[in-house]
């Protein structure tokens, strides 16, 4: 069984239970930001309290239908047999939240689609320290995502004393989205006001950049340290030197060279090292497609033969409406030219980077209970990633604020 628990597949269930949805048409799937994949049918109403095969269907309005439709996530997937072990789910139609979840794990009859994430959307991307920008010259969209501000909490801070318990901590790694769109896309030749068939509108161009591993903090004598993020409020590591920050181990810098640092004597050196965390890139399309709407209409088509209602109609185009559609997929760092070594993560040191360096570091000062809010204690510094730290021999200043 090949493994595939972050797949969500909408599928008719003719075999799952007495009240199992009836597919109404074959399902429409879409890559989302996570990598997961998100089918959905055309389905009537559930009885959930929601339109189970609109997903994201605006109805014709520009917006979607409140409510949830039914989706199943899949467990395991047998290839061989074309079926798979899932579990039922709620989804929002609006936002593709998971609002309900049931144990009830069955198995059914299913395809999987091709899970080859698509090709992004960047007809021009750039990466730098500040971040990410995707465009695409055919529609005019630019979307742009900074890295955000990763924190590393300290104490005692800007200086410590040889041997004294010295702490650090990964105090967050959130992540950071940026967005771009345009209102109205005429592929079919029309307008907002007189919309012809493969016309788009509101599409969203959205970037998201994920954490994706630990901090990693190396320090002068102290050597490489690997930090899970332990939030504003977690337990710090424990460290300590065991020689002063002198120039004849290594001390660099003088901490009046160094903006910030006036808390210390200018002629202090310091022991200079970095700190950075590895990020993931995401990328998701969403908009809007006037298309054909298809419908029953009564007796033979063209050919004289009949298709449905009960052999009384056929199948036709009926009108034309909005339909929500979204793709989306990993960009990593392969797909982009000329990036910065800087930037390059090997996560997982097969030779091959995999994600960007984010190195927006920020030093947060704690108090003696890790607190970085105390208004006594409390201050920050950024340098790119540079972590200066003095470290001092002897019973001196060792980094407190009015001391």
């Amino acid at each position: 069984m090949k493994r595939a628990s972050l797949l969500l597949i909408l599928i008719a269930l003719l075999l799952f239970q007495p009240n199992a949805v009836q597919a109404q048409s074959a399902p429409s799937c879409s890559f989302q930001p996570d990598g997961s994949i998100i089918c959905t049918t055309g389905g009537g109403n559930d009885g959930g309290g929601g339109n189970d095969g609109g997903g994201n269907d605006d109805g014709g309005g520009g917006a979607c239908t409140p409510g949830n439709h039914l989706a199943f996530k899949v467990l395991e997937y047998d290839a061989s047999t074309s079926t798979c072990k899932v579990f039922p789910i709620r989804v929002d139609n609006c936002t593709g939240e998971i609002i309900g979840i049931t144990e009830q794990i069955a198995h059914m009859s299913c395809e999987l689609p091709n899970t080859s994430p698509p090709q992004h959307p960047c007809t021009n991307f750039t990466v730098g320290a500040g971040g990410i920008t995707c465009e695409n010259t055919g529609w005019k969209v630019s979307a742009r995502v900074t890295f955000p501000e990763i924190y590393l909490d300290v104490r005692p801070y800007p200086a410590t004393l040889v041997r004294w318990p010295t702490a650090v901590r990964n105090g967050g790694m959130p992540e950071s989205t940026g967005s771009g769109g345009v209102n109205y896309i005429p592929n079919g030749g029309g307008s907002p006001n007189n919309p012809q068939e493969g016309d788009w509108q509101d599409l969203r161009l959205i970037l998201t950049l994920q954490p994706a591993g630990p901090m990693f903090v190396t320090l002068p004598h102290i050597g490489d340290l690997i930090l899970p993020n332990q939030g504003g409020t977690g337990n710090p590591t424990m460290i300590q030197w065991e020689v002063p920050s002198h120039p004849a181990v290594g001390g660099g810098p003088l901490a009046g060279s160094v903006g910030g640092l006036d808390e210390l004597p200018g002629d202090i050196p310091l022991f200079v090292g970095n700190g950075r965390a590895p990020y993931k890139l995401f990328w998701e399309l969403r908009y809007f497609e006037y298309e054909a709407v298809q419908g029953c209409v009564a007796g033979p088509n063209g050919n004289g033969n009949y298709n449905c209602g009960g052999g009384t109609g056929h199948h036709d185009i009926v009108g034309y409406d909005w339909k929500h559609h979204s793709s989306g997929g990993e960009i990593p760092p392969s797909a982009v030219q000329n990036l910065p070594a800087a930037l390059m993560a090997d996560i997982n040191n097969d030779g091959t980077p995999d994600a960007y360096w984010d190195n927006n570091l920020t030093l947060r000062r704690m108090d003696d209970n890790n607190r970085v809010d105390n208004p006594q204690y409390q201050r920050s510094w950024n340098w790119g990633g540079i972590i200066y730290w003095a470290v001092r021999e002897g019973q001196g200043q060792i980094g407190w604020p009015g001391q």
